[in-house]
């Protein structure tokens, strides 16, 4: 029944929450680089 109940909890696009963390930190470091060259692009 856990086990269940723990998968359900995942976002229905990942398979595994290691999957998920890969595509959480992939998505920061996106982001950090876009607001970096945001930030030299207007300087």
């Amino acid at each position: 029944m856990k086990t269940e109940k723990r998968s359900t909890e995942l976002p229905p696009f990942v398979k595994s929450w290691k999957q998920f963390y890969w595509l959480l930190a992939g998505w920061l470091v996106f982001l950090i680089l876009c607001f970096y060259l945001f930030t030299r692009y207007f300087e």
